[in-house]
């Protein structure tokens, strides 16, 4: 798990790299929003844009590392989940939380490489003359939802009947 979350927090740092970097070269005005063609059909100012980019960048941090351990000690472990007191007998709990913990830093790592290429693709985007939002958005996008999909199965087929 130390691996994912290394990976996990140098995505947040290559995202903000991303900021620092381009914040000074964009425009006043950007292109913020796309229609399904590519094309803008919403602006903001550039402290918007990246004033966003930063509280989205802020919620996944909160969600994919704070909040499990919150969770987990505020709360317990009151998730439900199929076979629950097989999953969360003694001998097994600690094996059943690290299982949670792995698979919600790497949901967080998805997540978050969805977030920087989504907004590499748009801060692209408005370095053209007209603003269009590539087509490889597409791509990760569908990368994006075949892993959710992949996920959730592993996810179901690990707490399968004992």
């Amino acid at each position: 798990m130390i691996w994912f979350t290394r990976i996990f927090f140098a995505l947040v740092a290559l995202a903000i790299i991303q900021v620092a970097y381009y914040y000074p070269q964009m425009p006043d005005t950007l292109a913020s929003h796309f229609d399904g063609l590519g094309a803008p059909n919403a602006w903001a100012s550039r402290e918007g844009f990246f004033v966003l980019y930063v509280v989205i960048l802020l919620m996944l941090v909160a969600i994919f590392v704070f909040v499990p351990g919150w969770s987990e000690k505020r709360i317990g472990f009151g998730m439900k989940i199929p076979h629950r007191e097989h999953w969360l007998a003694p001998e097994r709990i600690e094996a059943t939380r690290q299982f949670f913990r792995r698979q919600m830093i790497l949901m967080g790592i998805v997540h978050l490489s969805l977030a920087i290429v989504v907004m590499q693709l748009a801060i692209l985007a408005n370095f053209e003359q007209k603003p269009r939002l590539h087509g490889s958005i597409y791509w990760a996008l569908g990368f994006y939802f075949v892993f959710l999909i992949a996920w959730l199965i592993h996810f179901f087929f690990h707490f399968k009947k004992p």
